[in-house]
């Protein structure tokens, strides 16, 4: 049986802290990793430390030596994961706007390829009327699912909804794409 492959999009939500671990259940499980980051995410955690754990990054999206690196990376998975992600993320992809390699990727992906989404914000803007506006669009697309956040302590201490799952709860949506 081949490998399955999952392209992981990582965007710069707090929740960033919880991929290295499911970078690691990946692995363990055998599934072939490649991971965009988005440079506001590099702020928070080091491309580093996600190839130290063996999985391949690219972050730039104009690069001499790769210049149809979006086309290649939305050819090649079975499976693209978003986490976490964040309300510009998720809302750039609604309006249209491909201004960094992970965007552009997404919009470069065959229609029938699977992507999930695991949104992790503060819970107002969650519930903005306008991002709630985004969410539909998105949700209006076959191959796009969104896993709704949590309720729980969010980054500003506060209790409210906007919470990423936990790594072992995304490895289960993950398995169900492939069961």
């Amino acid at each position: 049986m081949m490998k399955k492959r999952i392209l992981l999009g990582v965007c710069a939500g707090v929740a960033v802290y919880k991929i290295c671990y499911l970078v690691r259940l990946l692995l363990k499980k055998g599934f072939e990793l490649k991971i965009i980051m988005t440079k506001s995410a590099t702020k928070l955690l080091s491309p580093l430390l996600f190839e130290s754990l063996g999985a391949e990054v690219e972050i730039e999206l104009f690069q001499k030596e790769k210049p149809l690196l979006h086309i290649q990376l939305a050819q090649w998975p079975d499976l693209v994961v978003i986490a976490p992600a964040t309300l510009n993320t998720l809302s750039k992809l609604s309006v249209g706007i491909a201004d960094n390699l992970l965007l552009t990727t997404l919009f470069s992906l065959p229609s029938k390829k699977p992507v999930l989404f695991f949104p992790s914000m503060n819970e107002n803007m969650w519930k903005h009327p306008l991002f709630q506006g985004n969410l539909k669009k998105l949700k209006k697309i076959k191959n796009y699912k969104i896993i709704e956040p949590k309720k729980g302590i969010l980054a500003s201490g506060k209790i409210g909804k906007g919470r990423m799952p936990e790594p072992e709860e995304i490895f289960k949506e993950i398995e169900k794409v492939f069961s």
